[in-house]
């Protein structure tokens, strides 16, 4: 039966002991660890049992040699035979040497991280000079990366597979993943260590006679890897003894842990926003490049529109962070940052001194100490760069092609966490903007997305008191425009009238019909209440007169006809046909109305239409702020000025072009409506109106309105002036 098992890693810890040991047993015994309750000897025998049959081998080279060191063990019995004493060892020293030589060859003793001990031992009877040197450093960190109970769990498991290999058939390989950081004074990156053992020399003896195992007590025990106690009830420890030695190496996983460690780090909410965080991973990041005076910087930045500055999403640890505002403004053109942006390749520059030409961020680079850089752009998932990662380092051509090729490895895990990142505060900016505001019209967005911005930073350091900042843009031309429906308002009434003494007439009809049939005086009464109202509808009209009838009609005429129409037989059909004629949504007769409202829409429609068409060039022209309404025709509001552009500069001749632009505009509008005259259910025709008024003012964003508005008392006489021209 063969079963491979894994003890679980735990997640890394920072615990561990900082003091320098000399002993592994000191390590062990300070963090809590226990030794492995089974009984073991130190015993060269596995060994001298594999030299025997390679002193009769046929290869003369190997047969010579352990002819050898077999003739050096007749002079020392003592070496065979299980070992309690380790002052055996020191009496014998240049045997042991020689038989450690058989096991570590000389050539990998400098190199190799590796000692000898008996079997589940923590002290060594053999360490190579490497390991021997690393081992006597006073002033050596040591960091055990496994908790205790992992530890020592793997020591036992592995113990018990051993024993369930050898008497019970097993084939179970225990895979142990225990870990060491090492970091040896005066340097500031540790090295990062896995153990491996090997067991080859390790005998089982038999102490007691062996405890039958069924297959499912094994089964049980394979599935139950962290219950310690029931692995050692079915495998009594003082029933076996382990004799022999391992050979424990130490192979340096530096890279693969720093790796490991600064995806870890990464996959954290704050990882690339939290400034202590980023320190982190700028350690993992010169761990896993061997390089200790590395720096690391990564920002928010968006190519080729600039949607929000970097320190907004709070993702600002650039080399030059505290020397520009924006790395990619056009005085940097052609920069390194900008190159890595338009290219959206990573660039490499070994020696920044001797760069050809340098941008203003070449030079303050270098007057930061950086000589050697490697600038990688960050992508979305849609490709877009939304950021720059890069790498520093103050001596020329310490970064080089090796290296670009080992960092584009790990680009791409910045760009998930700043994507993540940017994602996390652009919803909670959002958020707000639909809480604050509702709509926000393109051209001001970004107004509304830095108050936005503003306020959650003002959130985060004090929830309570936290208060959206005013929006307010100072100095801006107002451009006023209007297309109204001559006579809308007579118009509409007459139709209205229309409406309602047809539909007033043909409930007299069914009435007076009604009357005919028997005595119900009602009928009469509600005929009289009709003929009243119609004609009072031919005298003179007023809104009133609409809410007033089209109750009466709702809430006494319409119950009667159903109730007349279920009595009389000969009313059941006019009745239908009445019901028939009414507007199934409202109750009541709606053809001139409807036929003057579709009027109404198809013009709102056509000239909002060709508005939109042209707002959208003038956009492109300048950026500026725009809303229109639609009532009995078209109005907009349109204001530009310097403090509504987040970028770019605003002239008079700008609003000289607006101006001749919205002239030519209205003129096509009244063109346009005489054209489609034909197609009108009720032939209107339009009025249009431009307001010039040449005083800068001021536009304040109202809260509770959700709209902005003239700002400050001086500025309303705009607003008067405005309506006073309508009305007039």
């Amino acid at each position: 039966m063969e079963t491979n098992m894994t003890i679980q890693e735990q997640p890394l810890r920072d615990e561990g002991r900082k003091a320098p040991f000399i002993k592994e047993e000191d390590v062990y015994k300070e963090i809590g660890v226990e030794r492995v309750p089974f009984s073991t000897v130190l015993s060269f025998e596995p060994l001298i049992c594999i030299l025997e049959e390679k002193a009769r081998s046929e290869d003369a080279a190997e047969s010579a040699l352990a002819g050898m060191v077999m003739e050096k063990l007749k002079e020392t019995p003592a070496l065979r035979r299980p070992i309690t004493d380790n002052s055996v060892l020191n009496q014998h020293k240049a045997v042991v040497d020689l038989l450690m030589m058989m096991v570590i060859p000389g050539a990998l003793r400098r190199t190799h991280l590796a000692k000898v001990s008996a079997p589940f031992d923590m002290n060594s009877i053999y360490c190579t000079p490497s390991l021997g040197e690393l081992m006597k450093a006073r002033k050596v960190k040591y960091v055990i990366n496994n908790s205790n109970d992992i530890l020592y769990c793997a020591m036992v498991v592995n113990a018990c597979s051993l024993i369930l290999n050898h008497f019970y058939g097993q084939n179970i390989n225990v895979d142990p993943p225990i870990t060491l950081s090492i970091q040896p004074e005066g340097h500031s990156l540790e090295r990062h260590y896995k153990t491996q053992l090997d067991i080859q020399y390790v005998d089982i003896k038999k102490r007691r006679p062996l405890k039958p195992l069924s297959k499912e007590q094994i089964n049980g025990l394979l599935s139950n890897i962290y219950d310690i106690d029931l692995w050692l009830q079915h495998i009594p420890p003082e029933n076996f003894e382990f004799q022999g030695f391992v050979i424990g190496t130490l192979i340096d996983i530096t890279e693969e842990e720093a790796l490991s460690r600064l995806k870890y780090s990464l996959l954290e909410r704050d990882a690339v926003v939290n400034p202590e965080k980023v320190k982190k991973l700028e350690h993992l990041v010169r761990t896993n490049f061997g390089l200790p005076e590395l720096r690391l910087g990564v920002t928010a930045i968006d190519y080729p529109v600039e949607n929000s500055l970097a320190h907004k999403y709070k993702i600002r640890f650039d080399f030059l962070s505290k020397r520009h505002e924006c790395l990619l403004s056009p005085e940097n053109r052609n920069s390194i940052y900008e190159k890595a942006c338009r290219y959206k390749e990573v660039l490499l520059i070994e020696d920044l001194e001797e760069a050809s030409q340098k941008t203003p961020v070449e030079k303050d680079l270098l007057e930061e100490g950086i000589r050697s850089i490697i600038v990688a752009p960050l992508f979305n998932k849609d490709e877009q760069v939304i950021g720059l990662l890069e790498i520093g380092s103050p001596h020329p051509y310490e970064l080089h092609s090796f290296i670009e090729l080992k960092f584009k490895e790990i680009t791409g895990l910045f760009s998930m966490a700043v994507e993540r990142s940017r994602e996390e505060i652009d919803n909670q900016v959002e958020a707000i903007l639909r809480e604050q505001y509702t709509a926000v019209h393109p051209s001001v967005e970004w107004k509304f997305i830095e108050t936005s911005y503003n306020l959650l930073e003002k959130r985060e350091q004090g929830p309570g008191n936290a208060t959206a900042d005013p929006i307010v843009f100072h100095d801006v031309y107002p451009l006023y425009g209007q297309a109204d429906i001559v006579g809308s308002s007579v118009q509409r009434n007459d139709a209205i009238q229309a409406d309602l003494t047809e539909n007033l007439n043909r409930v007299s009809r069914i009435l007076k019909s009604g009357a005919e049939l028997g005595r119900f005086p009602l009928l009469k009464q509600y005929l009289m209440h009709a003929k009243r109202d119609i004609q009072g509808l031919q005298k003179e009209f007023n809104s009133n007169d609409e809410s007033r009838i089209v109750e009466w009609l709702h809430s006494e005429i319409h119950p009667l006809f159903h109730q007349l129409r279920n009595t009389y037989p000969s009313l059941a059909g006019p009745v239908s046909s009445y019901f028939e004629n009414l507007d199934p949504e409202l109750g009541i007769v709606y053809r001139k109305r409807k036929a003057y409202e579709d009027s109404v829409a198809l013009i709102n429609n056509t000239i909002a239409g060709y508005l939109e068409e042209q707002e959208k060039a003038a956009q492109k022209a300048l950026p500026h702020y725009f809303e229109k309404y639609k009532t009995d025709g078209v109005e907009y509001d349109l204001y530009v000025g310097q403090s509504l552009l987040q970028r770019g500069q605003f002239s008079m001749a700008h609003l000289r072009n607006l101006r001749l632009g919205q002239l030519i505009d209205m003129c096509e509008v009244a063109r346009i409506v005489h054209n489609m005259q034909s197609r009108l259910p009720v032939p209107l025709t339009t009025a249009q109106l431009i307001f010039v008024y040449s005083n800068p003012l001021s536009i304040r964003f109202r809260m509770d309105e959700k709209q902005f508005d003239v700002d400050g008392a001086y500025n309303v006489r705009y607003e008067i002036l405005k309506k006073r021209i309508d009305k007039a």
